[in-house]
């Protein structure tokens, strides 16, 4: 399939200007840079910023889940070709808050298949913020294991009236990727406008198996904002999505990912010397999504079957920001409302009504505050109170409905000081999560998650050198562990997710204790003009403590070495990743993404790239992913590639990409 029109088209349109254009803007507005990016560096105490427009290795982000692997870990947990569930530290799901342009992003699947990241792409957003463990309250509830901010920031346009940014990018396996955005504004007012376009057919192990993968996405966003005066925006958002994905890992593919979304915004500053803003945002999503085991394979042993659930999520948020001297208080309140349906049964699946199945309220409010004590030193708090209620509604006409209400507090401290070219940092922070839709797909009395957990660290920079450390130990008490038992059964198995018509899949949730540690060490070496050396190691280590076991679904030691050329005109790198194998698991334990399959064997692979800025408009870039062909999984990924959905052949881990080559165009002016 070729690249719609609308994609390529402002492209080649930005870099005929590029070459022709002979009044050129000045150098220094142009942004754009020829450097492929294989890893992320903290700056900041427990934060990780970067840009999500630059180009990644591996393969340019498709999804907010590919975009995450760089960050030093983070582990994604490989379905198939997109859609990837992230996990930091070892978690994922609902303890690592996904939020967007300041709205919670929730997938719709009830088995999974459309984590938060699959809905977001990499290009509409202009910053990501990653927050380590619970050393925040203003990202939502329930950071048991951190949050990820996707942040859309306003676009100026002092300089000039309008911006053109676009990309396109071709790979192997039928890679397809196209971006473009484009803005105009003034004094009064602004307009942004983005699409993109990303696709692929199946792609084969190193072993040179074929792996049902392929997908299919597109998005639309639209922004618009009036500024009556310079302190004043009231800004309006729209999203739209739509794709297709197939799963190596079930028996079932994502054959419909339909998704709306809208928000508003108004933001009031510099109202008085003291209170420097107050933002008031409301949006809503709607996301209509069907899985079935004919549109995107063969049918097989289990026929042609269909589930349709959808998901609506309205969320709000009121925030003010004072400042007097050296102290910052951010307070506000959040609320969402989330409500699910679902319908079934086979191809004519869409004359069924929808039936509701769970629904959730939650109202929190939260204050966090920074005092500059002195110039090298800083003391950060924070405490947030959330009420949730769950309403459990799959149940007959005769049956009650079943509520659960769960009060939860979370906050935190962190002292940070400065000395010499040192930032040192620690902090405490305690976490409370509510049982997610996932977890209480049966209504069971689940108690609510409590984390506490120490994290600190250190930020060294000095000359050509950066050198950051952070470590991080906690303690998870009534961690919901989901469990997976194979009961005898000569019927279709586990609702079509894993199901082999030998059994069904048993899917249980229960309380436990769990202690968790380990932590992030990176450094880079300028160690010559346009030449660096970097390197990050990431470790994570957990046990359950109730049954004994190691803590499921805790990755293995990673390290990622990187060699970068870069002299503002051409770019070259190589990025090593090495795994350690990882002897501790736990089968059948785990959590809503994914359980424990067994040991898992070490591996490293080398990836390459190089960039060319031909011009001060347009870098083309390439690279090679998996140089060396290597066949092998990652420990957390999902058992099962399926090689051949009809005959149910299976590889014991959904394999990673073998050699992947990928060629990228970028333009902007």
């Amino acid at each position: 399939m070729k690249y719609p029109p609308l994609l390529i088209l402002p492209i080649v349109l930005a870099v005929s200007q590029a070459w022709a254009d002979t009044d050129p803007v000045p150098e220094e507005t142009v942004t754009l840079s020829p450097v492929t990016v294989t890893g992320t560096q903290q700056q900041k105490a427990n934060t990780v910023k970067f840009n999500p427009k630059a180009t990644l290795q591996p393969l340019p982000a498709g999804d907010g889940a590919d975009l995450l692997q760089s960050v030093p870990n983070m582990s994604i947990i490989r379905k198939g070709g997109s859609s990837g569930d992230p996990l930091f530290r070892g978690l994922g799901g609902s303890r690592l808050a996904i939020n967007a342009d300041d709205q919670f992003v929730y997938g719709g699947c009830s088995n999974r298949m459309d984590p938060p990241t699959s809905y977001i792409h990499p290009s509409t957003f202009d910053e990501v913020v990653v927050t380590k463990g619970p050393q925040t309250v203003t990202q939502g509830m329930g950071l048991i294991s951190g949050s990820v901010h996707f942040v859309r920031k306003d676009p100026t346009f002092r300089e000039q009236p309008y911006s053109f940014n676009g990309s396109t990018t071709l790979g192997s396996s039928g890679r397809r990727d196209a971006s473009f955005e484009a803005g105009a504004g003034g004094k009064y007012g602004y307009a942004r406008l983005n699409v993109s376009h990303n696709e692929s057919d199946d792609y084969k192990d190193g072993a040179g198996n074929r792996v049902h993968s392929n997908f299919k996405r597109d998005s639309q966003m639209v922004q618009l904002g009036v500024t009556p005066t310079e302190n004043t925006t009231i800004a309006g958002t729209y999203e739209r999505s739509r794709g297709k994905a197939a799963y190596a890992d079930r028996m079932m593919d994502g054959s419909k990912f339909d998704r709306d979304a809208w928000n508003v915004r108004i933001s009031q500053r510099n109202i008085t010397p003291w209170l420097s803003e107050i933002e008031a945002r409301y949006g809503s999503s709607e996301i209509d999504h069907v899985m079935d085991t004919y549109s995107l394979r063969p049918v097989g042993m289990m026929g042609k079957a269909a589930i349709n659930p959808k998901r609506r999520t309205d969320t709000g948020n009121l925030k003010a920001t004072f400042d007097w001297d050296n102290v910052n208080l951010q307070t506000g309140i959040d609320y969402m409302r989330d409500r699910h349906t679902e319908r079934n049964g086979n191809e004519n699946y869409a004359s069924s009504p929808f039936k509701p199945t769970q629904s959730f309220d939650q109202l929190g409010g939260f204050a966090e505050t920074a005092w500059q004590r002195t110039d090298k030193q800083k003391l950060i708090a924070g405490f947030r109170h959330d009420q949730v209620t769950g309403t459990y509604e799959d149940k007959a006409d005769s049956d009650p409905l079943k509520k659960t209400k769960y009060p939860l507090n979370s906050g935190f401290f962190r002292f940070e000081q400065k000395l010499g070219d040192t930032k040192y940092y620690a902090g405490f922070g305690i976490a409370q999560r509510a049982p997610d839709y996932w977890e209480r797909k049966e209504p069971k009395n689940l108690r609510k998650e409590t984390n506490r957990q120490l994290d600190a660290g250190l930020i060294w920079n000095s000359g050509n050198w950066h050198v950051s450390a952070s470590v991080f130990a906690g303690k998870i008490r009534d961690y919901i562990l989901i469990e997976q038992h194979m009961m005898p059964h000569s019927g279709h198995g586990g609702h079509g997710h894993g199901g082999h018509g030998h059994g069904h899949i048993m899917t249980m949730a229960r309380n436990i204790d769990a202690t968790r540690f380990g932590g992030e060490l990176e450094a880079k070496w300028q160690f010559a003009p346009s030449w660096s050396i970097s390197s990050n190691l990431a470790y994570t280590r957990g046990k359950n403590t109730t049954d004994n076991l190691p803590l499921a679904q805790t990755p293995p030691l990673e390290w990622n070495n990187t060699l970068a050329f870069d002299n503002g005109k051409f770019s070259a790198g190589a990025l090593w990743k090495l795994v350690a194998k990882q002897n501790r698991y736990a089968k059948g334990q785990g959590s809503i993404i994914g359980q424990d399959i067994g040991a898992s064997a070490g591996f490293g692979v080398l990836s390459v790239n190089a960039g060319w800025k031909f011009n001060k408009y347009a870098t083309l870039q390439a690279g090679v992913d998996n140089v060396f062909n290597k066949t092998y999984a990652e420990f957390v990924s999902r058992s099962g590639g399926f090689v051949d959905p009809a005959a149910g052949i299976k590889t014991t881990r959904v394999n990673e990409p073998g050699r992947t080559a990928w060629l990228r165009l970028q333009a902007k002016f």
